[in-house]
């Protein structure tokens, strides 16, 4: 059956693969996605409509991984390299806990909840509780959160201007600036007020910028921001210090003068000079007018105005190789690695055990998950409780019926669970939603904490990303 999929896809005139989770946090999770390209790039769905393409990237979330760029380090403890600029959480806590003098002291979080959502709950709680700082920026009050030495409460997202920076698509690539629907509540603030706030008690930045705010006053999209863009320009030149801070110089000058209160925004504008320089013809063949001083500055324009998202640019099958990043614009297939890994599978073992007989998948995504803002139990008229699902052989054998309780145990910690047999279980393997374990006004824990079963050290060895989606475990009745 493999092989006749394999045949079809590569006979099929178009063809494309879209992987996700379910492969991506398992067994062999960096060979995986190597061997997904593989497939679609040897039979040539690339390039071409109705297969696999590039895309440009409006909002530069990722960066290469480069030895030679003066900013490139590994970390102490783990000698781990960013892998297209992030770190994996699978290494946090001993880079807090075993790095010696050269450990991380102070951590800042910002809309994520680690201590429920990241691998090992436990080593997360001692790491967290080590630091000499931690701050925590978010909308609501998290597990992480009542760790943390400050609390700085962010506007929700429907009382702020917010955007997202995975536009994906090709060869029509979108962009959906949200505007506010409501006036905040209470004592918070957007990010942005928040970290320049910060920016300027450390002294990083001035809390005035005379010459920035007279130029700005008089600068406008009529004369695409010229002056005051050549003013903050002379600025760096004179303190290159203040470069990495440019995003909230340009807020705090610049982002005053926008209407409707849209400082937040400000960024946003030298991102469309950058995008329309560096894709001027695909800028211009999505409708919008100006040269190339001027096109960024109307494409600006047009984000803020339509709230209902706009086109970005519109390419050309043929611009995908130039949107490769190798200088000879080709992919590089060999990855020695890879190939290392590719070699050695056949010697792996499937990770369950006499004593961990069942595979777990920690974290399913299900139709009524929600993130770790949906925190009043009230709120969930859906499977309260988080149930754990399996399929039916597997829950005769047991003697259970759905509603019933069973402890869940890995190697690593154990949790209570109720049971909902489901005839899409395989056998030998249940699943469990994310979102659970939640703490309400300072309650007990909602619902299961996937993270007290999993280790840091059950991840892949290359990137460090976790098993979520491969947790031995074994189910037993709990006691009388």
């Amino acid at each position: 059956m493999i092989y006749q999929i394999v045949r079809d896809f590569a006979k099929a005139k178009r063809g494309c693969v879209r992987i996700d989770l379910g492969i991506q946090h398992t067994l062999n999770t960096t060979l995986n996605g190597y061997l997904e390209k593989l497939l679609y790039l040897l039979v040539g769905h690339f390039g071409k409509q109705g297969t696999n393409n590039l895309h440009t990237m409006f909002i530069p979330i990722l960066t290469n991984t480069d030895e030679r760029n003066p900013k490139y380090r590994r970390t102490v403890h783990h000698k781990m390299f960013p892998i297209s600029g992030f770190f994996p959480p699978n290494i946090l806590p001993d880079e807090i806990l075993k790095a010696g003098d050269k450990r991380v002291r102070a951590v800042f979080v910002d809309s994520c909840n680690p201590l429920l959502t990241y691998p090992d709950t436990a080593a997360y709680e001692q790491a967290f509780q080590s630091l000499e700082l931690l701050v925590v920026v978010d909308v609501a009050m998290t597990e992480t959160a009542r760790l943390a030495h400050y609390v700085l409460p962010a506007h929700s997202q429907f009382e702020k201007w917010e955007f997202t920076g995975f536009n994906l698509e090709f060869p029509q690539n979108g962009f959906h600036l949200r505007h506010p629907l409501f006036k905040a509540q209470g004592n918070t603030l957007p990010e942005s007020e928040i970290y320049t706030r910060l920016l300027e008690a450390m002294g990083a930045i001035p809390k005035q910028f005379p010459l920035l705010n007279k130029i700005a006053q008089k600068d406008s999209a009529k004369t695409a921001y010229l002056g005051y863009f050549a003013a903050l320009a002379a600025s760096f030149v004179k303190n290159k210090k203040l470069v990495p801070f440019s995003a909230s110089i340009v807020y705090r000058t610049l982002g005053q003068r926008l209407p409707n209160d849209a400082a937040s925004t400000a960024l946003l504008l030298p991102l469309c000079m950058q995008y329309s320089a560096q894709h001027y013809k695909a800028v211009k063949q999505a409708g919008y007018k100006g040269n190339r001083l001027t096109l960024g500055v109307n494409l600006f324009q047009a984000i803020l105005q339509k709230r209902s998202g706009v086109i970005l640019s519109k390419h050309n099958y043929d611009d995908v190789w130039d949107l490769v990043a190798y200088k000879d614009k080709k992919i590089h297939l060999a990855i020695p690695e890879m190939l290392i890994e590719l070699a050695q599978l056949n010697q792996q073992t499937q990770g369950t055990s006499d004593q961990f007989p069942f595979v777990l998948l920690a974290g399913e995504r299900r139709s009524y998950n929600a993130n770790q803002i949906y925190r009043d139990p009230a709120w969930r008229k859906v499977d309260a409780e988080g149930r754990l699902r399996m399929n039916p052989e597997d829950a005769i054998y047991f003697g259970v019926e759905t509603g019933h309780s069973l402890q869940c145990i890995s190697e690593h910690g154990q949790i209570a669970v109720v049971v909902e047999i489901h005839e899409g279980m395989r056998k030998g393997v249940v699943s469990l939603p994310h979102g659970y374990g939640l703490r309400y006004n300072g309650g007990q824990a909602i619902g299961p904490e996937l993270n007290r079963l999993t280790s840091l050290k059950h991840c892949d060895p290359l990137s460090k990303t976790p098993y979520h989606k491969h947790v031995p475990v074994r189910l037993e009745k709990p006691a009388a």
